[in-house]
């Protein structure tokens, strides 16, 4: 029993840095389109916040196969097979961010340059896929609360 105690602590600890980072990163990244002085600092912080969002992922994964293993109350199958497509998805849209994030830092602009197109074009997708990996850690978080 003080295993799936153990792996229920890790789990809530998993969403929370990972929904809790995900609205940092989201907050951070509202700002710096707001403020263009701030948005290299922006950048600079970006890679501790995406450290413990994949932190929290990787908690959440591992958490939940042990909680699954040694659960003995029942569980909704069905809420639970969605529950495992959101993480899937929320693990391809953090592939995509980095790749896209290493892009846009490799193409930013330097200060009081005029940002290039394709700079431009990763910054929209970047903010895309920021936007979906937080409704998706949302989403999580509320069918952990019921399932």
């Amino acid at each position: 029993m003080a295993w799936l105690e153990i792996f229920s602590i890790l789990h809530f600890i998993g969403i929370a840095w990972g929904v809790g980072g995900a609205t940092a990163a989201a907050v951070i990244s509202a700002k710096s389109d707001k403020d263009p002085e701030i948005s290299h600092a922006a950048m600079r912080i970006m890679p501790a916040i995406s450290k413990l969002i994949w932190l929290g992922l990787i908690l959440l994964i591992i958490s939940g196969i042990g909680i699954s293993a040694l659960s003995q109350w029942p569980i909704d199958k069905n809420m639970l097979l969605v529950k495992h497509v959101l993480v899937a998805l929320i693990v391809v849209a953090g592939i995509i961010l980095g790749i896209n994030a290493k892009k846009m830092h490799a193409l930013a602009p330097k200060p009081k340059e005029k940002p290039s197109a394709k700079f431009l074009a990763a910054k929209k997708l970047l903010k895309a896929f920021s936007i979906i990996n937080l409704i998706l850690w949302y989403a999580v978080t509320i069918m952990s609360v019921f399932l």
